[in-house]
């Protein structure tokens, strides 16, 4: 006889199926070839294992629509393997809870440890050749928000004009990426080979974020004439990328949240003061 609790446990369960066959039904219906096929394989596995809990309880459940809509926008924005590493953490956290009724009910065990390793095995079989080059526009982004952040806190206190602090971010900024980016070029005409087309390509999306990255960076000084507010919409701003920064990666590489936001945002604060002694050193001599 199951218990009310052990069917509440097992609802919630019925609730992450269903959802995620929905998940992956709809990835399927945007992918092609083997991922197409793969993401298919798991959402029927998905419904299969939904049907299988939905024995103990006699009762349909509906899906979760906001955490199906959710998926599709990080699929949009950050690709697939940033999708699938987050259902993947999920199923991890759910195995607390198998584990609490895993003794309440026969040969449950088996049924959790074939479909954990069914689907992991599929997970590794996705090839998502999206995430190169959202992984190359991560990095420009982090390129710029490194190098042109402490930049323009060393301009701020050197010159102390919004216009010129402005200026002169844009100008350090492109040309940095112009210096970036004939490297890249020269690469690919001495050495014309697959992979260097495919490298090539990253590149392009590294530059297009590094350049957004840095008009975000500058805007605050060409819109505000005191360059303290400028200055301290451009600390917030930063603040931000690296919060962007930190999610995705930590996400698509397993590394904590909080670890790598420590780790990012005491690189480019060390950055950042240390430019700003150059600039306040700087204006020192410039008065004299």
């Amino acid at each position: 006889m199951i218990t009310d609790y052990v069917k509440s446990i097992i609802l919630k369960f019925q609730e992450k199926e269903i959802t995620e066959h929905f998940v992956y039904k709809r990835l399927s219906e945007r992918s092609k070839g083997r991922n197409a096929i793969i993401l298919k394989r798991i959402s029927e596995d998905e419904l299969k294992h939904y049907n299988e809990w939905k024995k103990y309880t006699q009762r349909e459940v509906q899906p979760k629509h906001l955490n199906i809509s959710r998926y599709q926008f990080f699929y949009y924005i950050f690709g697939l393997t940033f999708v699938m590493k987050i259902l993947e953490g999920n199923e991890k956290k759910a195995q607390d809870a198998y584990n609490k009724i895993s003794d309440k009910i026969p040969n449950i065990s088996e049924l959790i440890t074939d479909e954990v390793e069914h689907e992991n095995m599929l997970i590794e079989m996705i090839d998502d050749r999206r995430l190169k080059y959202i992984s190359s526009m991560i990095q420009g982004l982090n390129d710029a928000l490194i190098g042109l952040a402490g930049q323009m806190a060393g301009f701020t206190f050197a010159l102390q004009n919004t216009h010129l602090i402005g200026f002169a971010g844009l100008i350090a900024g492109f040309a940095q990426f112009l210096s970036n980016s004939a490297s890249e070029i020269e690469i690919y005409f001495s050495q014309k080979t697959k992979e260097n087309r495919a490298a090539l390509v990253s590149s392009l999306y590294l530059g297009v974020s590094y350049i957004i990255t840095v008009i975000v960076l500058i805007i605050p000084y060409f819109i505000f004439s005191n360059y303290y507010v400028a200055l301290s919409l451009n600390i917030s701003i930063t603040l931000i990328i690296i919060g962007f920064f930190t999610f995705f990666v930590s996400v698509v590489k397993d590394i904590s949240v909080r670890e790598m936001f420590i780790a990012m945002f005491t690189v480019s604060f060390c950055v950042s003061a240390i430019s700003f002694m150059i600039g306040w050193i700087t204006k020192v001599l410039l008065k004299l």
